[in-house]
């Protein structure tokens, strides 16, 4: 029994962080439960109104005034269902700007000026972050590239400023994936390292858990650092949801 104790005492807060993953990875499961419901809305949203639109256009294979009514305030229903769920699950994303002039060398001094931000946010709350974030500083960017690559960098420059503001002493590590169009909203995975103390991780997981984060923990690798540090291999989603306008 003592030596149960004395284990449980000399590894508490590698148990702790264990036991905080898998609490942190229930609730990412119960997000993805309420993504896969609200695209279930969504699509019979869609249809509902496919139908309605459909019936429109061709009034003689109409139904009964009665069904046409029953069928709109169903589907008023359901998007009065899908802004709830909207709102619920989108507190706050990226609005990339947009460049439309000389998109090319506006999008590099774009780069080059946030870059040069965040990094002087950095120093100034002593949090180590890698030299280049991965974007190209010479020549031109093609246009046709540069609204992929524009919400990239917001989507971490949120990350970066979130990550600072949690007090995590080092992110060694930062790429990100190509944006994914996936129904109403994108996804934008990134893999992320950061060094801290355990209380350092621990507050960070929890800015990512937070209602008005759109940052999704996919999985996480914890290792010893030091004598007090940690060192967290973290893959992320970014989740943008997005409403679309219709034409």
């Amino acid at each position: 029994m003592k030596r149960i104790v004395n284990f449980f005492k000399k590894n508490f807060m590698v148990i702790y962080l264990i036991l905080l993953v898998g609490i942190i990875g229930l609730g990412e499961f119960l997000k993805r439960k309420s993504y896969q419901n609200i695209k279930k809305t969504e699509d019979e949203i869609k249809n509902i109104y496919q139908e309605l639109k459909k019936y429109e256009t061709a009034k003689e294979k109409a139904p009964s005034p009665e069904l046409i009514k029953k069928l709109t305030q169903k589907k008023e229903f359901l998007e009065k269902q899908f802004e709830i769920m909207v709102t619920n699950f989108s507190t706050r994303y990226p609005f990339p700007p947009k460049f439309e002039k000389y998109p090319s060398i506006e999008f590099k001094e774009y780069i080059y000026f946030n870059e040069d931000k965040l990094h002087k946010i950095a120093k100034k709350r002593n949090v180590g972050i890698p030299t280049s974030l991965g974007f190209q500083k010479t020549g031109l960017v093609d246009p046709s590239q540069i609204s992929n690559l524009t919400l990239q960098f917001e989507v971490i420059k949120d990350l970066i400023n979130l990550i600072i503001d949690s007090g995590i002493m080092e992110i060694s590590n930062l790429t990100t994936g190509a944006p994914q169009k996936v129904a109403f909203y994108e996804i934008v995975p990134i893999k992320l390292t950061i060094t801290g103390t355990s209380n350092d991780i621990i507050r960070c997981l929890r800015y990512f858990d937070n209602p008005s984060s759109y940052f999704t923990v996919e999985n996480i690798a914890i290792t010893t650092k030091g004598e007090e540090s940690y060192q967290a291999e973290i893959n992320l989603n970014s989740v943008i949801l997005k409403k679309e306008k219709e034409g």
